[in-house]
């Protein structure tokens, strides 16, 4: 997909800029992460990356039979909104193929999205559009983003199609309005709005699209607000008096009304961002990339203790909820995952006193193993169905360097890797053999590499694992939850999210770099005698990435595939025949299960299915873990 800069043939108000390139030295890159509320990169799921409040949006449409009166309902309709893998700006991106029928829309509550303050506020609204606005828009206006609590001309902030050919595009800002006021015409030369004429957007290019604004609801006239597309400053408004009044438990941030096309990249912000962070969003593309260190909203593990929890397992003895059949798709699993969150009144992240996240992962049942015509599938892998009764929470991210420091420090925990002088590691041949002096602070790698915080842990054994999880149940004021490792069945129900193909995402290899961090041309560069098969992308790793740095699955877990390998809780085996209920050791004498593959491996050994297994004080520099956190069971329903 390319991306271009559109030229406007007629302005409103003020003239455009020159585009200047614009340094990424020069933007203070850790302001604009912090200024980030909310966040959806539409990769491989509807549900937004990170934003407070509900992630998955709503559609709401007239009533059938009730003037005036609406019906909104949770989700999107599947035959209308998609997610194309790989024809985003970066990773995936909204494919709107129609018109919601009886006026409908989607949208995602405002509350906690947006830096709305009755006293005064700001904000910028980001997002990128490919579509031929003259050929594939059927109806006469088109809104790719609206956020008002009642409509376009009554408290909005807005860019529209309007209804003319070529079309138009507009920046719209509207104040609330009193009962007894009437809204502007938008002939009017008072109306807030700024015009980008005859915009010609061309199918197959990617356009990126901002409106930066400050100073509304302050009760003066000092409010400002800028449009720019694909960096340029189209035009402004300023000196007005806007106030939206409005009530943010009834506001929405409606999103693609009437539009079709790709849509991506949609971002909110809380203040104004400048001219040249603007400039610098439009050039870099990918805010996944860009906003990867702004830590999520999560609520602390508190909120399940005490009087709410009890009520909530109550509860639950008493009711059954209704899981999606197997396979289900990634916009069904975040549906799912957000679902069952507020059933159980429960948050879908939460984070614990050292800043570990995890993700929600609830009941499931699912067919474990890979079916045989599976490309590079292995004897041990078996179809066969289980049935996972326990909600549990998972780690967002493998456990990191500097968590394990941190846990090093304060026990004065000896690793076995240090207790047995060294761990596995390749060279630069792929040669793999004991290395000694490697361990969790030295791993060993063959090639220039730089230990980071951030990295996943390595050169740790499924005991030094169970210890660093003994050691958080210890530091736990929440005795109702455990600590531990998740089972095998656990872990594959988890990084599959639903899906039933080789990979989370589907059976294709991924080749962008953004889904997985496997052995690809960067591992080839750095070790060109490398023998294996290599990935046919380049993910800028030759060794483990900081956690984080791919795309999540649709249950918000990254690097489930990839990165490094991962220990389960419990003992590989031949899988059972028949159905299998919370499934435990499948033979004692054997060692831990191993899953997910890592930064040396192809797709062989980077499939949902895929297994391996260690002994129990065995480490090597591509072999970490995540942590579980296991909540009282729950009855499920087939």
């Amino acid at each position: 997909m390319k991306r271009t800069q559109l030229v406007a043939a007629a302005l409103v108000t003020a003239c455009v800029l020159p585009l200047i390139a614009v340094d990424a030295a020069d933007i203070d890159i850790e302001r604009l992460r912090k200024a980030a509320t909310f966040y959806a990169s539409f990769d491989v799921s509807i549900q937004s990356d990170f934003g407070m409040g509900a992630r998955v949006p709503s559609t709401r449409q007239d009533h059938p039979s009730k003037k005036g009166q609406y019906v909104v309902t949770e989700g999107i309709d599947s035959k209308v909104f998609q997610i194309a893998p790989n024809q985003g700006v970066a990773g995936g991106a909204l494919e709107c193929r129609d018109v919601i029928p009886r006026r409908g829309r989607i949208f995602f509550p405002a509350k906690g999205k947006i830096a709305y303050r009755k006293t005064g506020w700001s904000g910028t609204v980001s997002f990128w559009l490919n579509t031929d606005a003259d050929t594939l828009l059927k109806t006469a206006y088109c809104d790719p983003v609206q956020i008002t609590q009642k409509r376009a001309h009554d408290g909005a902030i807005w860019v529209d199609f309007p209804d003319k050919k070529p079309r138009d595009m507009r920046m719209g800002i509207f104040k609330g309005l009193a009962e007894s006021e009437k809204s502007l015409k938008e002939s009017d030369p008072q109306a807030a709005i700024v015009r980008l004429k005859k915009v010609g957007l061309r199918q197959g290019t990617w356009n990126h699209v901002a409106i930066a604004w400050k100073n509304f609801d302050t009760g003066k006239a000092n409010a400002e607000s800028r449009f720019y597309v694909d960096g340029k400053l189209i035009g402004e408004v300023t000196k007005r008096e806007i106030a939206m009044n409005w009530d943010l438990e009834k506001t929405g941030i409606y999103f693609v009304v009437s539009y079709i096309g790709l849509f991506d990249e949609f971002a909110l912000f809380n203040r104004a961002l400048s001219a040249d962070e603007i400039k610098h969003v439009a050039k870099h593309g990918d805010l996944l990339q860009l906003l990867k260190s702004t830590a999520p909203r999560s609520k602390h593990l508190s909120v399940l203790d005490g009087e709410e929890g009890r009520q909530e397992r109550r509860r639950g003895e008493r009711r059954n909820i209704r899981i999606p059949k197997f396979p289900f798709d990634a916009q069904t699993a975040s549906q799912y995952q957000a679902a069952y969150a507020r059933w159980r009144r429960i948050p879908v992240e939460v984070h614990n006193d050292m800043g570990m996240r995890f993700h929600l992962v609830p009941p499931g049942d699912f067919l474990m193993g890979s079916p045989e015509d599976e490309p590079a599938r292995k004897n041990d892998e078996r179809q066969h169905r289980v049935r996972l009764t326990r909600p549990y929470y998972l780690g967002t991210h493998e456990v990191t360097v500097e968590q394990f420091r941190r846990f090093v420090s304060e026990t004065k925990y000896v690793t076995d890797g240090e207790r047995n002088g060294g761990g596995h590691a390749h060279d630069a041949q792929a040669v793999w053999k004991h290395r000694p002096e490697t361990q969790w602070r030295k791993p060993g790698y063959a090639g220039p590499f730089k230990l980071q915080d951030k990295m996943p842990v390595v050169h740790v054994s499924h005991a030094d694992a169970k210890a660093f999880c003994a050691w958080l149940q210890g530091l736990s004021k929440n005795k109702h939850l455990r600590y531990d490792l998740p089972t095998e069945a656990e872990w594959e129900w988890a990084c599959r999210a639903g899906s039933g193909s080789r990979f989370w995402w589907g059976d294709e290899v991924d080749k962008t770099g953004k889904r997985i961090n496997a052995g690809d041309r960067t591992l080839k560069r750095v070790h060109p005698d490398w023998p294996r098969e290599t990935m046919p992308m380049d993910d800028g790793f030759p060794f483990p990435a900081p956690v984080g740095t791919f795309s999540a699955n649709p249950f918000g877990l990254h690097d489930m595939l990839g990165n490094v390998w991962e220990f389960c809780s419990t003992k590989s085996g031949p899988y059972p025949a028949k159905l299998a209920t919370d499934p435990g050791d499948l033979d004692p004498k054997r060692g831990f299960a191993v899953r997910g593959g890592g930064w040396s491996n192809t797709p062989h050994d980077n499939r949902c299915a895929t297994r391996n297994a260690d002994p129990p004080h065995f480490c090597h520099s591509n072999l970490g873990f995540r942590v579980k956190i296991t909540l009282p069971p729950l009855k499920v329903v087939d």
